[in-house]
């Protein structure tokens, strides 16, 4: 049997980073939406062997250090369910090493898949507790729906949908690397004034004003001032954004707008400069993700 699942990135409106934990993790509290920005996995079970997995990028491992594979021996292993083999085939679109959470949202896919294919009965829950094992986003990948996200990411409270707007990402030639942008922030311990709750609030009320001024993110407090993710929330916000900021530990920023025609404008005034920028279609954005198996349409 085969499935196909699409992999949502995840942009975070607000990220709070609090202390390091005992475990290595650090507390964090964050609003996090999905974007029509994905990747897609294709399961196929029954086809003999072990786990092999293949991607049409060229920069990314198939083997055992690969999410998407260590998802699927975390599934057998925990449920029980025998290998029958397992082929999975990714094709990648969302960039690497930009904090949209493209591995994760894969791992969370193929979590998503495994389910259908082999235990449809299994609540999201228990999905949800398998995928901390994988990483920090990974269970609000799971999800994929407007979330808060606590804890080290296992505590999620879903919230109202973001009302109708579009996002300009762009994702400059410069990669950062989560585990140095930790240790900058332990090192340097920004001051930044994140309103969370105050941005749950404005989803409540929808009030698209209130939400955009609220957007922040406690990493671009350990940038330097002449860093190129100012330059681009810049160009953003002339472009006509009514707010800009980085996601995750970057190096992707996204723009926030209410004109779905200054936003397109905008996405291809940046795309000259920076090739890796793309114009989220809301009519597009996958809520929900699209499953077929076979020739269904679920």
């Amino acid at each position: 049997m085969k499935v196909t699942e699409l992999a949502p990135a995840k942009l975070n409106l607000t990220l709070e980073v609090g202390e390091k934990r005992s475990d290595g993790y650090h507390e964090v509290q964050s609003v996090m939406s999905c974007a029509a920005l994905y990747d897609e996995i294709t399961l196929e079970s029954g086809v003999g062997g072990g786990i092999v997995m293949d991607c049409d990028c060229g920069g990314l491992p198939c083997d055992e250090t690969n999410l998407c594979v260590r998802a699927a021996q975390l599934f057998y292993a925990k449920t029980g369910v025998a290998c029958d083999g397992l082929h999975i085939t990714l094709k990648k679109r969302i960039p690497m090493q930009a904090g949209l959470g493209g591995g994760s949202a894969d791992a969370a896919a193929g979590l998503g898949g495994l389910r259908k294919l082999y235990r449809p009965e299994m609540m999201i829950k228990e999905l949800e507790r398998m995928a901390i094992d994988l990483g920090s986003d990974v269970p609000f990948c799971v999800r994929s729906v407007t979330a808060m996200v606590r804890g080290k990411g296992e505590q999620l409270l879903k919230l109202p949908k973001l009302p109708l707007c579009w996002f300009v990402i762009c994702k400059p030639e410069v990669s950062f690397s989560t585990a140095e942008m930790y240790a900058k922030l332990d090192e340097k311990k920004p001051a930044c004034a994140i309103d969370t709750l105050g941005l749950i609030k404005a989803l409540e009320y929808q009030d698209m004003l209130e939400i955009s001024d609220r957007l922040g993110n406690r990493f671009e407090g350990v940038l330097e001032p002449d860093s190129e993710i100012f330059t681009i929330k810049n160009k953003l916000l002339a472009l006509g954004a009514r707010n800009a900021c980085m996601s995750g530990s970057g190096s992707a920023v996204y723009g926030l707008f209410t004109e779905e025609e200054q936003a397109r404008a905008a996405a291809a005034a940046l795309q000259k400069a920076y090739p890796q920028t793309w114009f989220e279609n809301r009519k597009h954005r996958p809520y929900c993700r699209k499953i077929y198996i076979g020739r269904c349409f679920l």
